[in-house]
């Protein structure tokens, strides 16, 4: 049972990374001492997500596609070709964006960049699949199982978190602006 477990866990590395991310940042949430602003809870969800949801999960997805590049083909249902290979170093490329712009400090463009562009090639690559089922009945466990279902979701979710951290700040920033407007005004002497 236990050994089916981890080969389930290691299996749907997306989904576990994902939820990984999720547990991150409700620790950090529920750990941190000041006001919980929706800001900073937004912000919270968001770098982890990019750091867990985009950033570790497509490094390891480039390790599944370059060393395991034949267990990968066939999981999904597919003959290990040199496009593999090519997939496996975008994928690293998107990864390493990624742990860049994670950290707390990094501008809101730059993790809403890389996470439409990871949402983009998610959304393809569940066409792909479904596609795949159409035209090939290609019924493996990662063309139609749980990675099918959660290159939308995972994706979708992510995309919601850029939007809820946009909104966030831009409240922020009408109140702070509402205030310095209503200041009373300095008097000089």
């Amino acid at each position: 049972m236990i050994a089916d477990i981890i080969a389930g866990l290691i299996g749907n590395y997306m989904t576990t990374l994902f939820v990984v991310g999720l547990i991150v940042a409700l620790v950090r949430v529920l750990a941190h001492r000041g006001p919980r602003s929706a800001e900073f809870v937004s912000g919270t969800f968001l770098n982890s997500f990019v750091i867990w949801g985009v950033g570790v999960a497509q490094t390891v997805n480039f390790v599944m596609h370059s060393v395991f590049g034949d267990y990968a083909a066939k999981t999904i249902g597919w003959a290990q070709s040199p496009f593999q290979w090519e997939l496996a170093v975008s994928s690293l490329g998107v990864g390493v964006m990624a742990f860049i712009l994670g950290r707390r400090m990094a501008p809101l463009i730059g993790k809403a960049a890389v996470v439409i562009a990871t949402v983009i090639f998610g959304l393809g690559a569940a066409g792909g699949h479904v596609y795949q089922m159409i035209a090939n009945h290609d019924y493996a466990a990662n063309n139609t199982g749980l990675l099918l279902i959660s290159d939308i979701v995972i994706n979708l979710v992510g995309l919601a978190f850029v939007i809820w951290h946009a909104i966030a700040v831009g409240r922020e920033t009408d109140t702070t602006d509402a205030e310095s407007t209503h200041a009373e005004p300095v008097r000089v002497a």
